[in-house]
């Protein structure tokens, strides 16, 4: 090699420590990045073409840049529902546009998912989350998806679940036996509960039961253990007046004592003894049967000693809700919360799988694009195969060890200066050359 050469050889050497520095710099500045990989410079030796065996003539050294997209960064609990991060292989799909057919498919690990003006999951670099729509059991609705261009941009705008009126209802109590075994010239008050019920229409409204105790006639006469359920209804146009009443009488002695020995239904009620049920017409107009408990059966209304308790009381139905906030399943499923309390599956997300994930093309907001080298990507629910889960909550940090880092930092500047160095030497050896002219 000459003179020449090795000049040439120490130029490249400075080219190829410069590629470095900038990758060093560049992992460096996104240590804090979300979803960031690191990028790995890989050098590799030039030789002259033409000469073998032992005349090696080293024409140099290249310089390549390699993202490391395999190795995950540490996931951090941000407590934001709408952040996601893979636990595990593969990416999140994003599409370039919210509409996914006038866009292009990207990869990412950058889940730092927030809804735009219009609700869509949109990303901090303007990509918008895609995944597949679902019904309210959380099938996907239509085929499931094989490819990114079966995807769609994830909207949770203006959401809400329709209203339910109430059908069914129970309600059981124990009902103090004292109050029914003595006579007392001053009447009991009435112990009541209310029940929410909802309307046709999705409003709340209010059955009262109350239950005055029947008393003996007299201080000498036998103990009725019989009560007046009366049940009032918030929503009737007398609020006040029963609309509908029974007398209910209990068993006072053997197997069944405190059970319910009869229910005589008064006007506006009617009682099914088999089925326990006591139905009742709300002011709107349904039916409504409410489960008391069947006769002689421990399950229901009670009277036995001690305090009115309630000790169950439960309806179904629902008011009008409004979506508050969405959730992310380890298993991709997207789910929202309704303003009445209610959940809802909304979309299935997918996680894209590549044979070679260092293969795949890096883009601007930390997303990447197929290629040759990275293989195609294939879809898997989240936990299945070969993906990862996907963690609501979540995000994925950069992999960059900072350490590493300022220690190659230190490497590049020494191998920098030492190239420096040689073309320092090779020019004075040249200068050399020049005097032996003069």
């Amino acid at each position: 090699m000459s003179v020449l050469s090795a000049m040439n050889t120490a130029v490249s050497g400075l080219d190829a420590q410069s590629t470095a520095l900038a990758n060093i710099s560049n992992n460096i500045a996104g240590s804090s990045t979300v979803g960031y990989k690191k990028a790995e410079t890989n050098f590799e030796t030039l030789v002259l073409s033409g000469n073998f065996g032992t005349n090696l003539d080293v024409g140099g050294v290249a310089s390549s840049t390699r993202l490391d997209v395999t190795t995950q960064g540490q996931l951090q609990t941000t407590g934001v529902a709408t952040d996601i991060a893979i636990n595990g292989n593969g990416f999140m799909v994003v599409n370039t546009k919210p509409d996914s057919a006038n866009g292009a498919y990207l990869l990412t690990q950058a889940g730092s998912f927030r809804p735009d003006a219009k609700g869509n999951l949109v990303n901090a670099a303007g990509y918008y989350l895609q995944g597949q729509p679902t019904d309210d059991m959380g099938n996907v609705v239509g085929a499931q998806a094989s490819t990114v261009s079966g995807l769609s941009t994830v909207n949770v705008a203006n959401l809400s679940v329709a209203s339910t009126p109430t059908t069914t209802m129970t309600f059981t109590a124990n009902l103090p036996s004292s109050e029914t075994q003595t006579y007392s010239a001053t009447a009991p008050t009435p112990s009541s509960t209310g029940v929410t019920y909802y309307d046709s229409l999705g409003n709340a409204q209010t059955l009262t039961f109350q239950f005055a105790p029947i008393q003996p006639a007299n201080a000498g006469a036998t103990p009725t253990n019989a009560w007046t359920m009366s049940i009032l209804d918030s929503a009737a146009t007398a609020p006040t007046t029963p609309i509908a009443t029974a007398n209910l009488t209990f068993n006072a002695t053997g197997a069944n004592a405190g059970e319910l020995a009869s229910v005589i239904a008064g006007a506006g009620g009617a009682y099914d003894p088999t089925a326990g049920t006591f139905t009742v017409t709300a002011a709107d107009g349904q039916a409504l049967p409410i489960n008391i408990g069947a006769l002689n059966s421990p399950g229901g209304i009670t009277q036995l000693d001690g305090s009115y308790t309630t000790t169950k009381i439960q309806a179904n139905g629902s008011a009008f809700g409004i979506m508050q906030g969405v959730s992310i399943g380890n298993t991709g499923l997207v789910t929202a919360s309704f303003s009445n309390g209610s959940t809802r599956p909304i979309y299935q997300l997918d996680v894209a799988v590549v044979p070679n994930p260092d293969g795949l093309t890096a883009v601007s907001g930390d997303a990447y694009s197929v290629s040759p080298n990275s293989g195609i990507a294939q879809l898997y629910q989240p936990g299945q195969g070969p993906a990862g889960t996907t963690d609501g909550g979540a995000l994925e940090g950069s992999n960059v060890d900072l350490a590493t880092e300022l220690t190659n930092l230190i490497e590049t500047q020494r191998a920098y200066s030492s190239s420096a160095t040689v073309i320092q030497t090779a020019n004075r050896m040249m200068s050399v050359l020049d005097t032996l002219n003069q």
